[in-house]
């Protein structure tokens, strides 16, 4: 009879890494299936397997996990973009094309829809609210990151180009993400055409002003 594995203990500290990692999980799982006012600490323990004690080790409230989850999952879109962005030409204007489709496969994935429940429920939870104002701070830092590896440090120099981004990222993607249970993926196709057919050529423009050939000082 061959010997019997015996598995080693994990470390406190992997413990618990672990289980604030299942909870984190469990919560962008919970408020994308049910909506914010369906999302219970109890079902979120659940599903992540933990007790209810461990969530108020790892997360005060419920809306200390949610904030977090959220940001979480921005924090893991852009890790993900950066790794696509590395295999994207450098040269314009095939950079700022495919460099526009990253954005929109970031906004159109789960994060704004998440949001969205959370902002729309901020406005009459003030702790909820707080939260999300954290949160709007470290979206803004990787908002910006992700415009950097793009179009390079020099590129956001110029608020022309920076409030282009935002608008197409933060305001018209934005848009466009709450739309996806109402819309067909045509119309919404078409829609983004559209808005890329102007934006992009105010883009190049403006980094072919300022000699932005490709980004000099994104390490990617």
């Amino acid at each position: 009879m061959a010997p019997r594995k015996i598995e080693k203990a994990r470390p406190p500290q992997l413990r618990s890494l672990m289980t604030r990692q299942k909870l984190i999980d469990a919560a962008i799982e919970q408020l994308w299936e049910s909506g914010y006012q369906k999302v219970t600490i109890a079902a979120i323990s659940a599903r992540a397997g933990v007790t209810h004690g461990a969530h108020l080790h790892h997360f005060g409230t419920r809306e200390d996990l949610l904030a977090a989850s959220v940001d979480a999952l921005f924090q893991r879109s852009v890790a993900e973009y950066e790794v696509r962005m590395a295999e994207l030409p450098r040269d314009m204007p095939a950079r700022a094309d495919a460099a526009l489709e990253q954005l929109r496969l970031v906004a159109m994935g789960r994060i704004f829809e998440v949001v969205g429940e959370l902002l729309l429920a901020a406005r009459t939870n003030p702790e909820l609210g707080t939260r999300m104002h954290h949160y709007a701070i470290s979206q803004r830092a990787l908002q910006k990151r992700m415009y950097e590896l793009a179009f390079g440090a020099a590129a956001l120099q110029d608020k022309r180009i920076l409030l282009l981004l935002d608008g197409t990222f933060a305001i018209f993607l934005r848009g466009l993400a709450t739309l996806k249970k109402t819309r067909s993926a045509a119309e919404l196709e078409e829609a983004w055409l559209a808005w890329k057919t102007t934006a992009l050529p105010v883009l190049l423009a403006h980094l072919a002003e300022i000699g932005a050939a490709e980004p000099q000082s994104a390490q990617i």
